[in-house]
């Protein structure tokens, strides 16, 4: 690797949580090769110490705001005022059966950061798929990232990590989940025909839980699947949970 083809960020971020995060001390020879260029590259070995930052930001996510007890009571009032606020007796019978047999807790959850300075300098959106385990009921949704083909440093495409596309792992009814930062919205789509009942989805604001939405997928007959979207996602930390009990 010659010291003038700088290495992407999608490939610093893969080192890093092979390096510092996932516990796998065996390094290859992409490992090596990296190593060697970031002693070399003032350029590489800054952003690498910056998005190292970055990651430890989001591993370290604000104690007050991660306290999963404090969450779930945040979760428990949002749908109590949803439901109080609701006048579709559907809406309310839905979040009725969530608070009352599950107690506020999800089919599965999700961490989202959407355009988020992290140590002040560089802006930070994607999805977290750990920390939010015991928000969920029996059962629940597991989630892994994408994985996708991407032009490398030499031309030829390889495998890289998407932090920004997550899938279902352990469903039957493909599950997808994908946050767009120039768009600044949220799709979430079931590959599944119009027969399916489907789990709604709540997006909650850590900073405003008063604000949270809920919203019903909408089927598509010219796709055959069923998509739910948050548009205009302004700046912040959210957490997206999934209606609890649904055979998917």
């Amino acid at each position: 690797m010659k010291k003038k083809e700088h290495i992407s960020d999608s490939e610093l971020e893969a080192y890093i949580i092979q390096t510092y995060y996932s516990g796998d001390s065996n390094k290859d020879d992409q490992d090596i090769t990296i190593e060697e260029h970031l002693s070399e590259c003032d350029t590489c070995a800054q952003k690498a110490h910056q998005i190292y930052q970055d990651m430890k930001t989001l591993s370290d996510w604000n104690v007050f705001t991660d306290n999963q007890i404090l969450i779930n009571v945040n979760v428990y009032k949002a749908l109590e005022t949803l439901e109080h606020q609701s006048t579709d007796a559907q809406v309310k019978g839905r979040l009725h059966r969530w608070i009352k047999d599950f107690k506020g807790l999800a089919g599965g959850s999700l961490k989202l950061m959407m355009d988020m300075y992290s140590q002040g300098k560089r802006k930070a959106t994607r999805l977290m798929t750990e920390g939010l385990e015991k928000l969920n009921a029996l059962n629940p949704i597991h989630f892994d990232y994408e994985v996708e083909l991407a032009p490398s440093r030499n031309g030829k495409s390889e495998m890289v990590v998407n932090f920004n596309k997550i899938k279902s792992e352990n469903t039957q009814t493909p599950l997808t989940v994908h946050l767009d930062k120039k768009r600044k919205d949220l799709r979430i789509q079931y590959e599944a025909d119009e027969t399916k009942d489907l789990p709604w989805v709540l997006l909650l604001p850590s900073k405003a839980p008063g604000s949270a939405q809920l919203k019903e997928p909408v089927y598509d007959q010219k796709k055959n699947r069923w998509e739910i979207v948050f548009t205009d996602i302004d700046e912040g930390e959210y957490i997206l949970l999934f209606e609890p009990d649904y055979m998917m």
